[in-house]
């Protein structure tokens, strides 16, 4: 669900650009959830920069506040894979994830800003990455044999699992991007009905403090099963 106005929709307009999707090429890459997908990235870029522009010993501001993340969350993922060298694979790409993901959840809580998450587009993009890269991850540390993740434990029941596996792999997709989807989704709903028959300020409260809880919980379960996955591609098949 978009708001009836949002901010970057308006600049773009008073600039000339097609700020509402449509069917050109230009319309689409500026559409509202690709705006502010951007200004999520904008923000990851600007907080790496401003935490590695003056690297102090003793860290302080958001140096300080970076270190914890980026420390505390490589110690999480070290811990599900109880491997140093597994956990430097994947944490790039498990980091991008939880802060991009978290930034575009908050968003929508801002008057005259969206999530960019409450597009299923946004979501299977970032679904399609984490499934792309655990099945290049398995093939990587396993090579051919990574098809036996896929036969089950009884070699007898090969021909029967392997295609209840896959049927799971493809569920795996809509599991990641519609749950994310859809608690987005669901809560700009609740917080526009709100809006429209309460009035703007005390009735949507409750919302909102839901609101604040279930963005970080989404983010995290999209970030951990990011994670389980990965971890399951690259362990042994048995």
């Amino acid at each position: 669900m978009e708001h009836p106005l949002l901010f970057l929709s308006v600049l773009l307009d008073a600039l000339g650009l097609p700020a509402h999707g449509g069917d050109t090429a230009l319309a689409k890459i500026l559409a509202p959830h690709m705006q502010y997908s951007f200004l999520s990235m904008i923000i990851c870029l600007i907080l790496a920069k401003l935490a590695t522009s003056k690297m102090k010993m003793i860290p302080t501001g958001v140096q300080n506040l970076m270190e914890i993340y980026v420390g505390g969350l490589e110690d999480f993922i070290n811990e599900q894979t109880h491997d140093r060298k597994k956990t430097r694979i994947i944490f790039p790409m498990i980091a991008t994830f939880f802060l991009y993901i978290v930034i575009s959840n908050y968003m929508g809580l801002i008057p005259g800003f969206m999530s960019p998450t409450a597009n299923l587009n946004v979501t299977l993009g970032c679904t399609a990455i984490s499934i792309f890269t655990y099945h290049m991850l398995g093939v990587r540390f396993h090579g051919v044999k990574y098809i036996k993740h896929f036969m089950g434990p009884v070699p007898a029941m090969a021909p029967v699992m392997f295609p209840i596996e896959v049927f799971s792999h493809i569920g795996r997709i809509l599991s990641l991007s519609i749950r994310l989807f859809g608690n987005m989704v669901s809560k700009e709903i609740l917080l526009g009905l709100m809006f429209m028959l309460a009035g703007p300020y005390l009735a949507p409260l409750p919302i909102m403090f839901l609101g604040v809880l279930v963005c970080l919980i989404q983010a995290f379960i999209f970030m951990m099963l990011s994670i389980v996955y990965s971890v399951e591609a690259m362990s042994e098949g048995h």
